[in-house]
């Protein structure tokens, strides 16, 4: 994928993280997903960039590192909140 020459926003993102981590202490990795994360958030509303989270759920992951906790913990909780938020207010 590197090779590719039409990488979009969240790609480039991802990529340019993972060079700069091969030279970084393994130990301060888990640091540096924070601003991974937030940079990635940013693009959420991008159009060029909806593609990549449509097929993976980068934020996702990126939230169990940092909450050690499994991402299919982080998954459910992002369904049942969509779910709550959808449902119908009760009209009184």
């Amino acid at each position: 994928m590197a090779k590719m020459k039409s990488l979009n926003i969240v790609e480039e993102e991802i990529f340019d993280f993972l060079r700069r981590s091969f030279s970084s202490n393994p130990s301060k990795i888990l640091a540096e997903f924070g601003p991974l994360k937030e940079k990635l958030e940013l693009l959420i509303g991008n159009p060029l960039a909806t593609r990549s989270f449509m097929y993976l759920d980068i934020i996702g992951w990126l939230e169990s590192k940092i909450e050690h906790v499994p991402v299919q913990q982080i998954i459910r909780n992002k369904y049942l909140l969509s779910k709550k938020n959808r449902q119908p207010a009760d009209v009184a």
